[in-house]
């Protein structure tokens, strides 16, 4: 197993575990001349919130009724909601979403208590009033019921830490561009990574990667798609890269938009570079998503000047020659948007990956993530890399061995025909001595991309009638134990292999994207991915 993220609807948490290894893609060889460190494998598992198909965190001024005369829409602000603005909660050049109970979704940017005219920007034109310009002129008497919902960058302002900031769909963890203080950077200053004209060499390999001191593989750069895309091998190592292409490239879908290839571990997903052209209209036109991140014309206080030698490098080698510009393209200073996908066309924040302008082969800072994420992050203890090895165990008063969970006989692939019963089955054991285990079913619909737990399946079988609509369903089984015990088994919770439904015969039924067995469907809210 590689991958494999399980998704609760109850809370909204997906679970990713794995073990760090960017199988089926190849990597580079380590050490080497750059990089002292080997990949090893990373027993790696994390619970986050998952705000797919969300656009963050909601709130409403206190009066929340709005009124639209011409290109102008009022919303009234009392002297609480003034306190938002005079605190720094709300900032001039934030981006703030409003979502109208009429339907409308229009991102705005704030420009303070400066006047603007301009449709897409908004102003605090009294200290009672927020008005936000618009270009579609109506009018809407105030006392209609007509509401809204705005959310804002407030949880945003942290900076982006090192580390682990997200995961990609084969595994392998999301790191920010920063070398930290690695490299012996100009006092005061950080290494650009991945930047390609750097004068300092990280030992990245082609996929942008590369082990950290603890032999964690990780991404920095977009170079990953490249790889990726090379025979074709996340095509063949998950049905959801491989089940449609657009123009022969398998990261994209039918209509052009890229593919998830991940998650922050703030919630949101993460997109390859390509976007609708609108971003709230789903239709063929499609093109590449571009940061609004520039090296600066004039050096930062301090740095040395720009030049090719490690004492002083180009510009765009340090983390702090890169500033963001509102109007450069169409990505936020996250490097995210609010949109429609393909996955989720109601509506979501997404990341989306920064590739140079006509150039996509060419990464484009900030790359994968911005200066700081939409959301507060949720980071994995000690970057989901391995902990240190377990104590010894057993014999001369040492502690006794913990026990381990062990898989006697794994879920088989089942054959039906259609109105017929099938069961799969899992047996197994807890070692030294058995104990009581727990038993949770998981079933995916769309080829392994994203598995549900199965409402009630809690015992060491499943059964139910195959209909036409369900073949190429595959199955898995979660066991956890030994219940009620103080100390759980070192290897619980573990999932089984996964085994597959063929339904022989035809009949009408639903499709295979529908989980109406839980308390949601999969259409716009929920992804996961899966590389058993």
């Amino acid at each position: 197993m590689t991958a494999t993220a399980i998704y609760e609807s109850a809370d909204r948490t997906l679970t990713v575990t794995g073990d760090g290894l960017p199988t089926p893609v190849s990597y580079g060889t380590f050490p080497n001349q750059n990089n002292p460190n080997s990949v090893t494998e990373q027993d790696f598992e994390h619970t986050f919130l998952y705000r797919g198909g969300q656009f963050g965190t909601p709130r409403q001024f206190d009066d929340n009724v709005f009124s639209q005369t011409g290109f102008v829409i009022s919303i009234n602000i009392s002297l609480a909601d003034n306190a938002l603005f005079s605190s720094g909660l709300i900032v001039p050049g934030d981006n703030l979403l409003f979502v109208f109970s009429d339907g409308r979704k229009q991102k705005f940017i704030f420009r303070g208590p400066v006047f603007t005219s301009i449709a897409g920007e908004c102003w605090l034109a009294q200290d009672d009033r927020l008005d936000l310009i618009v270009a579609d002129p109506q009018t809407i008497a105030y006392g209609e019921g007509r509401t809204y919902t705005y959310y804002d960058q407030r949880n945003g302002r942290t900076a982006t830490p090192l580390g682990a900031i997200g995961i990609a769909a084969n595994g392998v963890v999301f790191f920010n561009p920063s070398a930290g203080n690695g490299g012996n950077p100009p006092v005061g200053f950080n290494w650009n990574a991945h930047f390609e004209g750097s004068p300092v060499d990280f030992g990245d390999d082609s996929c942008g990667g590369h082990p950290e001191q603890t032999g964690q593989y990780h991404y920095h750069d977009t170079h990953f798609l490249d790889c990726w895309k090379a025979n074709a091998a996340m095509a063949n190592y998950n049905d959801y890269y491989g089940g449609s292409q657009f123009n022969g490239d398998n990261l994209r879908h039918p209509d052009g938009h890229s593919k998830l290839v991940g998650f922050a571990f703030d919630g949101f997903p993460i997109y390859g570079p390509y976007g609708y052209d609108d971003p709230w209209e789903a239709t063929q036109n499609t093109r590449q998503m571009l940061s609004q991140y520039r090296t600066r014309n004039i050096e930062v206080d301090g740095r040395p000047d720009y030049g090719n030698t490690p004492q002083n490098p180009p510009a765009g080698s340090l983390m702090q020659d890169w500033e963001y510009i509102e109007g450069l393209g169409d990505l936020d200073y996250h490097n995210g948007r609010f949109c429609v996908t393909p996955e989720f066309p109601n509506g979501t924040y997404a990341y989306f990956l920064s590739t140079q302008e006509s150039d996509v082969d060419h990464p484009a800072f900030p790359y994968m993530i911005g200066s700081s994420l939409r959301e507060t992050i949720d980071q994995p203890a000690n970057n989901g890399a391995a902990a240190p090895a377990p104590p010894p165990s057993g014999g001369d008063g040492e502690a006794p061995a913990p026990p381990t969970l062990q898989i006697t006989a794994q879920p088989q692939n089942v054959s039906a025909n259609s109105g017929q019963s099938v069961t799969f089955s899992i047996s197994a054991q807890i070692l030294p001595e058995n104990g009581p285990i727990s038993y949770r079913w998981y079933r995916s619909t769309d080829g392994g991309f994203a598995y549900a737990q199965v409402t009630g399946a809690t015992s060491n079988s499943l059964t139910f009638t195959a209909l036409a609509y369900m073949s190429g369903y595959r199955y898995k089984c979660e066991i956890r134990g030994p219940v009620g015990a103080p100390t759980p088994a070192e290897n619980s919770p573990l999932m089984s292999d996964v085994a597959t439904l063929t339904v022989l015969g035809g009949g009408p039924g639903q499709t295979g994207a529908d989980l109406s067995f839980t308390s949601s469907t999969f259409d716009s809210t929920t992804q996961t991915f899966d590389g058993t």
